[in-house]
């Protein structure tokens, strides 16, 4: 990638493909494995999607709910998924957070570079916490019914740094889009180039250009 080609990275049709397949297996996971999970459990939600977190007590309950096919369905497909859409997130939201701080998308100048790893530290942030979310969880089904408090207690922090991490990354993402957008209206349109003026006949005739030169040299 040369030097000029790197300082436009990412582009804006590369960010919001990332954000619409970031979206597409976020619908795919809570509209259908988390609600099917969700209706096997008689109403009871998934961890995952428990912002306040669970205690021992309420995992248990869960997993009971579930039942073994319930059980065996979170580890397969859901587990699976997930474990796709943490890494998934932060690329999408890390380069979409770049891409809005880059040069002229908030104002004339840059933002300092420190700024900007800093938010993109934060959607990186999310995805770690979701990952260690889904490690515990996925012990949780390996060794039940062997359920353990520390296990719980680890799985439920998790899921709540997660929701904040999560929550913080979608405000910082509407922060700063929504003056990029407001600049990118108020900017005036550039000018297209003028078109180029259509070729006569004579132009495109190379044996026309050819005779009209011995007549122009004969003029006196």
């Amino acid at each position: 990638m040369t030097a000029g080609r790197a300082a436009r990275f990412p582009s804006g049709t590369l960010v919001a493909g990332l954000l619409a397949g970031n979206g597409a297996l976020w619908a795919v996971m809570f509209f259908g494995t988390l609600a099917h999970l969700q209706a096997l459990a008689g109403g009871a939600a998934p961890f995952d999607i428990r912002p306040l977190g669970y205690s021992y007590e309420e995992a248990r309950a869960f997993l009971e709910a579930l039942g073994e096919q319930g059980r065996a369905y979170y580890l397969r497909p859901e587990l699976i998924l997930d474990t796709l859409y943490p890494p998934f997130y932060a690329v999408s939201r890390g380069l979409a957070l770049w891409w809005l701080t880059m040069p002229g998308r908030l104002y004339d100048g840059s933002v300092p570079q420190r700024w900007g790893w800093t938010l993109v530290a934060m959607p990186v942030v999310m995805a770690t916490c979701d990952g260690v979310e889904n490690v515990c969880i996925a012990k949780m089904l390996w060794n039940w019914p062997d359920l353990s408090p520390g296990l719980v207690q680890a799985s439920s922090l998790a899921t709540r740094l997660k929701f904040i991490a999560g929550v913080s990354t979608e405000v910082l993402m509407a922060a700063l889009a929504i003056p990029a957008l407001l600049r990118w209206r108020r900017l005036p349109a550039s000018p297209r180039p003028p078109r180029p003026a259509p070729r006569t006949a004579a132009s495109r005739s190379p044996t026309a250009s050819a005779d009209a030169e011995p007549a122009n040299s004969s003029e006196p």
